[in-house]
Order: structure tokens, then C-alpha cells, then sequence
């Protein structure tokens, strides 16, 4: 009875195993962007790919900017960097795998550094489409946001930071009073690699925070509303009803107390901790060995000096010796004695 209705049971599940599982459903894609190649070597494979991946994430962000028509724009991939032309390249970082022209409806993909800096191609699309869409979506009114929104807000939509950059980097500066307000990063974006870094991984958390408090649809009407006249700062502060200097005590706060970027800075550098608090017992155990080596050094001095010392005592009576053994003393006769 009860290998039959086993069977019965089992008949299903090995069923599905034999005929396989269905595949699952393809991303939607939105063909609008055209991709062409660029400078360097770019074959067809790595073009198709390329295609792809612009495709899928174009849908997916789509419904991000809610209500936009997008409009046609192109992607362009270089194989390398260096084939690029140099006014194209102008003003952008050696390491950035990708950037966009706003208002141009222009992006640009850098095959080379890409696979260099190890980002993935999904992330850089996206990273770089979240620039262009974010154009589109504001209008006219586009190029009146700050570099430090478009960068934060694609990093965002991206889930992927650019040069490494993150938050746990801002926590010393942070709580050393050296991070300047994010207003500074409107009038000019650093462009040293360590700078350039932490004006990324600030734009980043800033935007994520903004986001977690205040929902991403609040933050796509705060950049709808920045136009010539309104400057993002200020149409920040009337969605929120808080000034800039409290977003961004309540963002440093926080950062210092909520992100928990503090511990994975500490567990990140924990060998450089030890080896800054093992310091001054390095210190004093070098001194104490170099005081160890003086004193022997001293000692092998003095016991060098007393065995010089005995071998010219030794030759000096060994000299005398032989001067004595050469010129014995002369005996003189006892007068009286032989008189008696």
C-alpha cells in the first residue's frame, strides 16, 4: 500500500526534474538609445552585450523618472581610453569608466578602464544612464542641478559607488570637523583621485540619506523644481520645511550614530589601529634594545681593552726576560771573604 501511493506522490516532482524547470521570464528592454562603437578596438560581441545591457536597464530606470518619454539618445563605447579624442576627455578623470555630455544626450563607456577598476558593466550603464534620464526628466531645468545631486543620485539608482568611494571614509572627517558642507561641492568638484573620492562617497550618502527620509519621489520633485530661479538647495528646504544646516546636521548625525560606518571603518582598519596604539610600545622597546646593545657594545669594549692591555704586559715581561737571559748580572768578588 504504501510504495504504490508513494509513487503516486513522487510521479510529479520527478515529472518537472525530467522535463526541466521553466526558464524564467526575460527582462523587459526598451530599445532607444542607439549604441554605436567608439574609439579602440570594440568588437561586435562586446557591442551586442553593450546593447543589452543599455536596453534592460533603460526599462528598469524608466519607471524610476515616472511619466517620462524618453527621448532618443546614444551610448558610445571605446575600446580605450587613449584612442579617445583628448578635447572629449577633457576634465574627466583618468579612472572614471564612463561619463555622460548632459544635454547632448551623449554617454560614453571606456572598455579599458572598466575592466581596470573592476566595475561591472551593468553598473557603469546604469550609473551613466541615471545621468542622461535625469536630464530628460528635469527639462530645461536640467542643467541648473548640482554635480553633487547627479552624482549622488546615480550612484543611488545604481547600487554601486564610483573609485571605490564610501561612506566609511567620511566618518573621521566627519567627526573631525573637516568635511566642508555639501554646498562647496555646487561651486567646484575636486579633481585628485583622494578628493575626487570623498566628494563621490559625500554626494552618495547625502542623496541616500535624503532618499531614506523623504522617499525618492521627493527628491525627483525637489530637482523638477530647481530652475533658474529656484536653486536646488531651496527647493529642498520648502518639500522638507528644514533649513539646509539642520538636512545636514540630521545627515552627519546619522552617519556618526546610524550608519554604522564608524565599526566597519574600525573592523575595515583594524590592523592600522593596533599597529597606532602598539607605536609607543615599539618605541620603547627599540630604545630599550638599543640601550642593550650600547651597554654590551661597552662591555666588549672594555674586556677588548683589558686583553689588549695583558698582551702588552705579556710581551713586556716576556722582553724582559729575554733581555735578562742575554745580559746575565755580573758577580762580584768578596775581598775580605778570600783575605779569610
Amino acid at each position: 500500500m504504501f510504495l504504490p501511493r508513494f509513487c503516486s506522490l513522487a510521479a510529479p516532482v520527478l515529472l518537472l526534474i525530467a522535463c526541466g524547470q521553466a526558464e524564467p521570464p526575460a527582462p523587459p528592454r526598451l530599445e532607444v538609445a542607439q549604441v554605436v562603437a567608439g574609439a579602440g578596438d570594440v568588437d561586435a560581441a562586446t557591442l551586442a552585450r553593450v546593447r543589452d545591457a543599455v536596453a534592460i536597464q533603460t526599462a528598469s530606470l524608466g519607471q524610476v523618472f515616472e511619466g517620462l518619454e524618453i527621448e532618443r539618445f546614444f551610448v558610445h563605447v571605446h575600446g580605450q581610453r587613449a584612442a579617445m579624442p583628448a578635447a572629449l576627455v577633457a576634465g574627466v578623470h583618468e579612472e572614471a569608466p564612463g561619463f555622460a555630455l548632459l544635454g547632448a544626450h551623449q554617454v560614453h563607456l571606456v572598455l579599458d578602464t572598466m575592466r581596470r577598476s573592476g566595475a561591472s558593466l551593468d553598473g557603469v550603464v546604469r550609473h551613466e544612464l541615471a545621468h542622461e534620464l535625469l536630464d530628460q526628466y528635469c527639462g530645461a531645468g536640467g542643467r541648473f542641478l548640482p554635480r553633487w545631486f547627479h552624482e549622488g543620485l546615480a550612484q543611488l539608482l545604481a547600487g554601486d559607488t564610483y573609485l571605490g568611494a564610501s561612506e566609511d571614509d567620511l566618518v573621521w572627517r566627519v567627526t573631525g570637523g573637516s568635511l566642508r558642507s555639501i554646498d562647496t561641492l555646487a561651486e567646484r568638484f575636486p579633481e585628485t583621485t583622494v578628493q575626487l573620492r570623498t566628494a563621490y562617497a559625500h554626494s552618495y550618502s547625502y542623496v541616500a540619506w535624503l532618499a531614506r527620509e523623504y522617499g525618492l519621489a521627493a527628491l525627483l520633485r525637489v530637482a523638477r523644481y530647481t530652475d533658474a530661479t529656484t536653486s536646488l538647495p531651496r527647493a529642498l528646504v520648502a518639500q522638507t520645511s528644514r533649513s539646509t544646516l539642520a538636512l545636514e546636521d540630521a545627515w552627519r548625525a546619522y552617519l556618526v550614530h546610524g550608519s554604522g560606518a564608524p565599526w566597519r571603518s574600525l573592523f575595515s582598519n583594524w590592523f592600522s589601529m593596533l599597529l597606532v596604539l602598539a607605536l609607543p610600545l615599539l618605541v620603547l622597546a627599540l630604545r630599550r634594545r638599543l640601550q642593550s646593545e650600547e651597554r654590551a657594545g661597552r662591555r666588549l669594549a672594555e674586556r677588548a681593552r683589558q686583553d689588549r692591555l695583558a698582551v702588552e704586559e705579556q710581551a713586556e715581561a716576556q722582553l724582559r726576560r729575554e733581555e735578562e737571559h742575554a745580559h746575565p748580572p755580573r758577580l762580584e768578588r768578596d775581598d775580605e771573604h778570600l783575605r779569610g
